[in-house]
Order: structure tokens, then C-alpha cells, then sequence
């Protein structure tokens, strides 16, 4: 599970996400009615009861306890956790309804992570993701991928999900600047919402793809140095101005 943490400049600036638009086909089981979904969290089916004893022995908010329901097979099974600020991690499960769960003991691990964002236009949005940003994965269930799952660099995934207001869409905001503490990096200079870590040389590559195809250069890319490290950071906002961040990085002096 990978996740930046900032903080807000202001407490108005946190705002997790509502209850998205249920789709018309969605199972009534497929998605709490009084929880919004932040980050959905793929594990096994044997780990995820463990992983919630584990949060709720540590002190963790325990928001839905786990569930089960089938669909087109398989079994799923859910339940979320709620950080400290409401922001609500889905743990979610499945499997064959003719799978036996593996007799193993249980670990608490994550398989992947998955960002869920809301915005005010479904079919445009899912439209601009395949045709602007290049994904090479994109289904009506709102899932939009970019990248080989295979290859040295991460995939970017996200699941986009029709608000249920215009309101509920809430890229997020600029964030405080942290000052003087040493070893502390003090925070980026424009909003982010997806960090997406890609090689150097591609950092101008997809820039320049999702320009020609009509996309939104919120910042155009430009250098750092920290610490031995150059840094090339480019910013790409989505229709609803929600802000991705490519961010390349190299050994200072391999140009």
C-alpha cells in the first residue's frame, strides 16, 4: 500500500470522499450505503479478517465489519477502516464460489492498492482517462489502468466512481508548507492527488502524448536536486482538476 500523506492548510481542506452514484446494475451488497471509499485495498480472502483484528488491536476504527456476498461466480468479501481524518481503506476479497480457502496461516499483508476518486461525469471522464491519458485498461465498472502490471515501473490505477453532487468532488487542495524540520521535505509547490513514478525519459514522452491529444498541462515539467537525487516533476490535471503528478528521478550527474 503506497500513500503520501500532507498536511492540510486548512481543516476544510479534508475531505474524504462521500457515498459515490450507485450504478444501476451494482449489487446492494457491493458497497456500504453510509461510507464513501478513499483507497481500495486488494487481499487474500484468508488475510482480511486477520488484518482487521490487527487494526482493531491496535486501536483502529473499524467502520463496516467484514462481509460476504456472491456475484457472477465469486464470492466477495469486504470491510473498512477508517483513519483518523474519516478517510475510509476498503479491504476487499474474492474468490471462486467453488474455491476453497487455502489452509495457511494468516498474514497482514496487502496485495495492492487502489485509488478511488469521484467525479461529476462518469462516461466523460472514463472517455478522457482511455483516450488522453493513454490507460491501457479501461471497463464501465469505472477501473482505468496505465502500464504493463509486469513491467520495472508501477502501474497507475484508479477507480472512478459518479458523484452523487457536484459537491462531492473535491481534487484535493494545495497543502501547508512544512518548515524547518530538518529532514522533513516541506511539501510541493501545487495540489497533488496521484503520484505516478515513471522513468526520466518518459516524464517529456507522456507529456507531450496527453498535450497532443487535447489534455490539460497544469504544470509543465521542470527540475530539482536534493541530496544526490535530480528530480523531473510534471503535472497533468483531469477534467474534474484533479492533479497527476509524473515524477521522474536519477543519481545526480547520470545525464
Amino acid at each position: 500500500m503506497g500513500l503520501i500523506v500532507s498536511t492540510a492548510a486548512s481543516p476544510d481542506h479534508i475531505r474524504p470522499n462521500a457515498v459515490a452514484q450507485k450504478c444501476t446494475d451494482e449489487l446492494a451488497e457491493a458497497a456500504s450505503s453510509a461510507y464513501g471509499c478513499d483507497s481500495l485495498v486488494e487481499v487474500a480472502w484468508n488475510n482480511l479478517a486477520y488484518i482487521i483484528e490487527e487494526v482493531r488491536s491496535r486501536g483502529g476504527k473499524i467502520s463496516v465489519e467484514p462481509y460476504e456476498y456472491a456475484h457472477e461466480g465469486r464470492l466477495y468479501m469486504k470491510a473498512h477502516i477508517t483513519d483518523y481524518d474519516g478517510y475510509n481503506i476498503v479491504l476487499s476479497a474474492n474468490r471462486s464460489q467453488t474455491e476453497e480457502p487455502i489452509s495457511q496461516l494468516p498474514e497482514d499483508k496487502f496485495i495492492k492498492t487502489v485509488q478511488v476518486r469521484l467525479v461529476s461525469d462518469l462516461k466523460k471522464s472514463l472517455d478522457w482517462y482511455k483516450k488522453v491519458l493513454g490507460c491501457d485498461e479501461v471497463n464501465d465498472s469505472g477501473y482505468a489502468r496505465r502500464g504493463d502490471p509486469e513491467a520495472p515501473y508501477p502501474v497507475m490505477e484508479v477507480i472512478l466512481q459518479q458523484a452523487a453532487s457536484p459537491h462531492d468532488v473535491c481534487p484535493n487542495a494545495q497543502c501547508a508548507k512544512v518548515r524547518d524540520v530538518e529532514g522533513l521535505w516541506e511539501g510541493p509547490d501545487f495540489p497533488w492527488d496521484t503520484f505516478v513514478h515513471v522513468s526520466w525519459e518518459d516524464v517529456l514522452l507522456i507529456v507531450d502524448e496527453v498535450r497532443s491529444q487535447g489534455g490539460t498541462i497544469g504544470t509543465e515539467p521542470f527540475e530539482t536536486s536534493n541530496d544526490g537525487w535530480d528530480f523531473l516533476d510534471a503535472r497533468i490535471t483531469d477534467p474534474d482538476g484533479y492533479s497527476i503528478i509524473l515524477g521522474g528521478m536519477r543519481r545526480s550527474g547520470e545525464a
